[in-house]
């Protein structure tokens, strides 16, 4: 059985027969309400521990995702990050093979180019305007 504070019903039983004698004729009606006024009470702080338990643990599962979200992110951007650079290092690699083969033939490479991309059908690579 839950515990109430009985000098708390009893006073509100007396402040309600002195106050509304129209509403409560008799100290029994008065005192009827007091105690259905108490029981809402408990019923009131009960739910209200309950809502408050359901937000913390929905703020709780909410910093979570957030966290979670923030990591992800960390991780995308560096994996971003770690593809930009192996892309640039392999482009490099490629124009310093080209550069070489160039230096092999005795040409400069931007001759090495032209003579790529007139062998692609391309021509001399000089844009020449619509």
């Amino acid at each position: 059985m839950k515990r109430y504070d009985l000098s708390k019903i009893m006073r509100r039983a007396h402040q309600l027969f002195t106050n509304a004698r129209a509403k409560y004729p008799t100290f029994s009606d008065a005192l009827r309400k007091s105690w259905s006024m108490a029981k809402f009470d408990i019923k009131i702080a009960e739910q209200r521990q309950v809502i408050e338990e359901e937000t913390k643990v929905r703020e709780a599962k909410e910093r979570e995702d957030r966290e979670q979200a923030a990591i992800k992110s960390v991780l995308f951007h560096a994996q971003l990050e770690m593809d930009r650079i192996k892309r640039e290092a392999e482009a490099k690699a490629e124009r310093m093979k080209a550069e070489i083969a160039a230096r092999k033939e005795g040409i400069t490479y931007s001759e090495y180019q032209n003579r790529i991309s007139r062998s692609m059908g391309y021509g001399c690579g000089a844009y020449c305007g619509d």
